[in-house]
C-alpha cells in the first residue's frame, strides 16, 4: 500500500477578488471619474523605457546565477583550493561582468557555507572541516533511507530505466579508473534514485546533502577508493537497484543504510594515523627511555 503524502495533493490558490479599504475609491472608479471630468491622462512609458530596467536586472540575475553555479562546482570539486582568496576584481574579469553580480554570487555561496567573508570585505573559499561530520552522516543516512524507500514504492518504468542507465554508467566509470568520471557517475546514480521517489521536496534536500559531502569524499573517501572498494560499490548499487525494481521498500532501505555505513568506515579509516604509529619513540635500547 502506497503511503499518502498530504503535501503532494495540497493545492495552493490565490484569491480571485480585489480588496479595497473602506472609504477609498478603486482604480476603476477613479478612472471613470477622470474620464467624466476630462482629467488629463498621464504620459505612458514606451516599451523600451519599461523593459530597459527589467532587462538589466534580468541580465545581472543570469550573470550572478551563472557565476554562482560555476564557482560552486569549482569549490565542491576542489578545483578551487580550500582557503584560497576570492578576488572580486579578478573574478569580474574572468566572467566578463561587473563586481555587483560577482558579489551577489559570493553571498549565495556564503549561505551554503562555501565562502567566508573576512574583515575588510575580502572573501575566501571556506576550508572544509570535519567538526560537524557526525551531523552530516546522520542527515545523509536519514535522507538516503527515505529516498530509496519512496523510490521502491513509487518507481515507474521510466525512472527504473534511468536508474539502470546510471548504474551502467557508474560501472563503466569505475572500470575506466578516471576519478572525475566515478564521482560524477556516483552522484548521477543516487540522483536517479531520488528522481524515482517522485518527491521533489525531499529530493532537493537529498541533492543538497550529496553536494555538501562532495569535498569530504574527495578528501577522505576517494584517496582510499581501491579496486576492492570500487567493486563493493558497484555490487551495492546493483543490489539497491534490484530491490527498487522488486518493489521492496524494507530491503531497499536496509541496503541504503549499509551503503552509507560502508562509505563512513572508509572515511574513518582515512583519519587513522599513518606515520606516527609506525615507528618507536624509544632510544633503540628497548628500555623506552
Amino acid at each position: 500500500m502506497q503511503p499518502e503524502f498530504p503535501l503532494r495533493n495540497l493545492a495552493l490558490t490565490t484569491g480571485q477578488g480585489r480588496l479595497s479599504s473602506p472609504g477609498r475609491s478603486t482604480w476603476g472608479s477613479r478612472r471613470r471619474r477622470d474620464l467624466a471630468t476630462g482629467a488629463r491622462k498621464a504620459p505612458t512609458a514606451t516599451r523600451g523605457d519599461a523593459e530597459a530596467p527589467d532587462a538589466g536586472l534580468a541580465k545581472r540575475g543570469r550573470g550572478s546565477t551563472a557565476v554562482y553555479e560555476e564557482l560552486r562546482e569549482d569549490i565542491l570539486s576542489l578545483r578551487m583550493a580550500q582557503g584560497s582568496a576570492l578576488d572580486e576584481v579578478a573574478l569580474a574579469a574572468r566572467f566578463g561582468l561587473s563586481r555587483t553580480p560577482i558579489r551577489e554570487a559570493l553571498l549565495m555561496l556564503q549561505r551554503e557555507d562555501l565562502v567566508t567573508f573576512l574583515p575588510g570585505r575580502s572573501a575566501i573559499v571556506t576550508p572544509h572541516t570535519m567538526s560537524n561530520a557526525h551531523e552530516y552522516m546522520d542527515t545523509l543516512m536519514l535522507l538516503s533511507r527515505a529516498i530509496i524507500r519512496l523510490a521502491a514504492e513509487m518507481r515507474t518504468p521510466e525512472t527504473l530505466e534511468r536508474i539502470h542507465a546510471r548504474h551502467a554508467d557508474y560501472a563503466t566509470a569505475v572500470a575506466s579508473g578516471r576519478l572525475d568520471d566515478v564521482v560524477a557517475a556516483d552522484l548521477a546514480f543516487h540522483n536517479a534514485i531520488s528522481g524515482a521517489s517522485c518527491n521533489t521536496f525531499l529530493g532537493s534536500f537529498y541533492k543538497l546533502a550529496l553536494d555538501y559531502g562532495r569535498r569530504m569524499h574527495l578528501l577522505h573517501y576517494y584517496p582510499l577508493f581501491d579496486a576492492e572498494e570500487a567493486a563493493r560499490c558497484v555490487d551495492q548499487h546493483a543490489a539497491m537497484l534490484a530491490a527498487i525494481e522488486a518493489g521492496d521498500p524494507a530491503r531497499s532501505e536496509e541496503l541504503a543504510s549499509d551503503h552509507v555505513m560502508s562509505e563512513l568506515r572508509v572515511v574513518q579509516r582515512s583519519l587513522e594515523p599513518k606515520v606516527g604509529i609506525k615507528f618507536s619513540l624509544g632510544n633503540g635500547t628497548g628500555d623506552g627511555r
